[in-house]
C-alpha cells in the first residue's frame, strides 16, 4: 500500500504544479509593495475589482485601498491553496485506502470522489464568503461590489477546484480498477 502511495504522489505534485506555481506567483507579487515590479502586475486586480468611485466618494487613498486590496486577496488565495492542498492530498492518499479491488465497488470509489468533491467546493466557497462577506478583518471588503465579489467567488472556485482536479486525476490510485477519475485511462498507468 506504502509503495503504491508513493508512486503516486510525485504524479499528485504533477498535476498540483501546474495550478501552484501561477498561485504563488500571484501571491507574492499581490504581497509585494505597489512600487515594485512583479511577474504578475500588483495594480491588476484592485483596478479590475475595486469600485473607485465608492473610494473617492469615502475619500479614501486609491494607493491605500489597492494596498488594502492586494494583502486581502493574497490572503484570499492562501487560504484557498491551502484548502485545496490539503483536501485533494487526502484523496489521494486517501484513494488508495478504499476497498474497490472486486467487481462493482467501482460505484463506492466514485461516490466518494463525488463527497470529497462537494466538501471541497463547499470548503473553497466557504472560505470565500467569509474573507469577503462574513468577516470584517479586512477593510478592502467595502471597496468591492457585490457583482465584483461575486464573480471573484466564481473564478477562485474554478481555479482552485481544477487544481483539485488535476492532482487528483493524476495522483489517485492507479492500481485500483475503476475508471471513476480516468485514472486507467492515462497512458502513465503502465509505467506505475
Amino acid at each position: 500500500m506504502i509503495i503504491n502511495i508513493l508512486k503516486t504522489l510525485p504524479w499528485y505534485f504533477v498535476g498540483l504544479a501546474v495550478f501552484l506555481v501561477p498561485s504563488v506567483l500571484l501571491i507574492a507579487s499581490l504581497l509585494a509593495p505597489l512600487d515594485v515590479e512583479s511577474f504578475f502586475s500588483n495594480q491588476f486586480f484592485a483596478d479590475k475589482f475595486m469600485d473607485l468611485e465608492t473610494i473617492l466618494n469615502d475619500e479614501q487613498d486609491p494607493a491605500n485601498a489597492t494596498a488594502d486590496f492586494n494583502l486581502m486577496f493574497a490572503w484570499l488565495n492562501i487560504y484557498l491553496l491551502i484548502t485545496s492542498i490539503a483536501i485533494s492530498l487526502s484523496w489521494a492518499i486517501g484513494s488508495h485506502f478504499l476497498n474497490i479491488d472486486e467487481p462493482g465497488k467501482a460505484k463506492f470509489f466514485g461516490i466518494t470522489w463525488t463527497i470529497i468533491s462537494g466538501i471541497l467546493v463547499g470548503s473553497l466557497l466557504i472560505v470565500n464568503y467569509t474573507i469577503f462577506s462574513w468577516s470584517n478583518f479586512f477593510m478592502a471588503q467595502q471597496d468591492i461590489t457585490v457583482r465584483d465579489m461575486n464573480t471573484m467567488v466564481l473564478i477562485s472556485t474554478i481555479y482552485y477546484s481544477l487544481m483539485y482536479w488535476l492532482s487528483c486525476i493524476l495522483g489517485t490510485a492507479r492500481q485500483a480498477r475503476s475508471a471513476v477519475l480516468l485514472a486507467n485511462k492515462l497512458p502513465a498507468r503502465n509505467f506505475l
